[in-house]
């Protein structure tokens, strides 16, 4: 929605119809149910993709890379947070400990810049991070990973977190990363 405030043609795409709700609900235009190993687009059909915390959710993130590659001619763009989240580590630790794996299907676009180097990384700013913030979203089981994890695990390992964490605050920095489209296809070809 803010590129498009700012005059930007953007397409959209989610595999979640309720999403595609929600950002239409924020007058977000142009979007489209899609999954992103098959995007429906013809080949070389923008300039620039965004991705962010997206990779991550796909067990295939592979061939949803080299579908942002074949519809895209320059350039990949993604934000990723540089340090650490104290919180989430200590949730999984305690998980693994209980015999439960939150096991991402994919691959985070921050681990990406590990495979392919990033033609540009600038630093966009620091900011500091409310743990209440993240125990809320544990709390909620917001995310996909924790759903196979059961009510009562979840509630008690957050209590425990909470004892810990509540009302603390860490650093987080943000940087933009952006990869050449070019490097990505030979990345993808190996």
């Amino acid at each position: 929605m803010p590129l498009q405030e700012q005059g930007f043609c953007i397409v959209g795409i989610d595999i979640s119809r309720e999403m595609l709700h929600k950002a239409q609900d924020k007058t977000t235009d142009n979007l489209l149910l899609s999954e992103a190993c098959q995007l429906p687009f013809k080949a070389s059909a923008f300039h620039i993709a965004l991705c962010i915390h997206i990779l991550h959710l796909i067990s295939d993130w592979r061939d949803a890379l080299g579908e942002i590659c074949r519809v895209t001619t320059e350039e990949l763009v993604s934000i990723t947070h540089t340090r650490k989240n104290p919180v989430s580590e200590a949730y999984e630790r305690l998980l693994r400990e209980r015999g439960y794996n939150l096991r991402r299907l994919g691959i985070r676009e921050s681990e990406l810049q590990g495979l392919v180097k990033p033609a540009k990384s600038i630093f966009i700013a620091s900011h500091e991070y409310s743990t209440n913030k993240r125990l809320d979203y544990l709390r909620q089981r917001a995310s996909s990973r924790q759903w196979k994890i059961p009510e009562e695990v979840n509630k008690q390992v957050v209590q425990e977190l909470t004892k810990h964490f509540a009302g603390q605050k860490y650093p987080q920095d943000i940087n933009l990363l952006v990869w050449n489209i070019n490097d990505l296809k030979v990345y993808l070809k190996q």
